[in-house]
């Protein structure tokens, strides 16, 4: 039985169906989007991954540095100033008695001093030393014209003779003028001599002045004796 092309495409409806070009072109039609999506959300996902971890390391470090913060604003303010005395002021010049403020500055040494004096406060240094103190002598022996200038400025300050002889003699009744007298500091150096100058003979005089010191008890064993209210009450 002849046959002939066109009875052979009635008989097989897809003899010519098969098209290579299409069968090629067809994955992308059906993949390429689900592959571009599931690439986006890959991306997606890894950003995510990044990001998270940085906001949460972000948050945890405010916290602890406001944490931080707050622990030192309390600190500060539960540690507060150090103790001094009444009127006591860091920045005083040597003689600021005169203010009513502690004397500061530079170490003056001994020189001037009485020989008793300069012995007994040598041996303090050497003792608070070797525990770590450092004690300076910011004012001691004095001159007639300086001690009278700053019983002058006292005079000024406070309105009259009296008052000023509360924290400053005149040159006549100053033991700074006969090298009797140091006021020493810083304040913690003042606190060590006041605890143990007794060993060595130096107390402290005045309540008023917590670096003032003389050679009042050169006796072995001797107690200091009972603090003035201040130096117009010694006479």
């Amino acid at each position: 039985m002849t046959t002939t092309g066109e009875q052979i495409e009635l008989r097989d409806p897809y003899a010519n169906a098969y098209d290579p070009a299409s069968e090629r072109s067809a994955p992308a039609q059906l993949h390429g989007a689900p592959r571009r999506q599931r690439e986006r959300r890959a991306l997606a996902s890894g950003a995510a991954l990044v990001a998270i971890p940085l906001l949460v390391m972000g948050a945890i470090g405010s916290v602890v540095i406001d944490g931080y913060r707050n622990a030192l604003a309390e600190r500060s303010s539960a540690t507060g100033p150090l103790p001094s005395a009444p009127d006591a002021h860091p920045g005083a010049a040597p003689g600021a008695e005169a203010d009513g403020q502690a004397p500061t500055g530079p170490d003056v040494g001994t020189d001037g001093l009485n020989p008793a004096v300069t012995r007994a406060i040598t041996r303090a240094r050497e003792a608070a030393l070797a525990q770590g103190i450092t004690i300076d002598i910011v004012s001691g022996y004095r001159t007639k014209a300086t001690q009278q200038q700053l019983f002058d400025q006292a005079v000024t300050k406070y309105g009259s003779r009296a008052a000023a002889e509360r924290w400053v003699l005149p040159p006549d009744k100053s033991a700074h003028v006969t090298g009797a007298a140091i006021d020493v500091g810083p304040y913690a150096a003042a606190q060590w001599l006041e605890k143990n100058g007794v060993s060595f003979g130096l107390c402290r005089r005045y309540a008023n002045e917590y670096w003032h010191f003389e050679l009042l008890a050169p006796a072995k064993g001797q107690p200091c004796p009972a603090l003035e209210a201040n130096a117009a009450s010694s006479g």
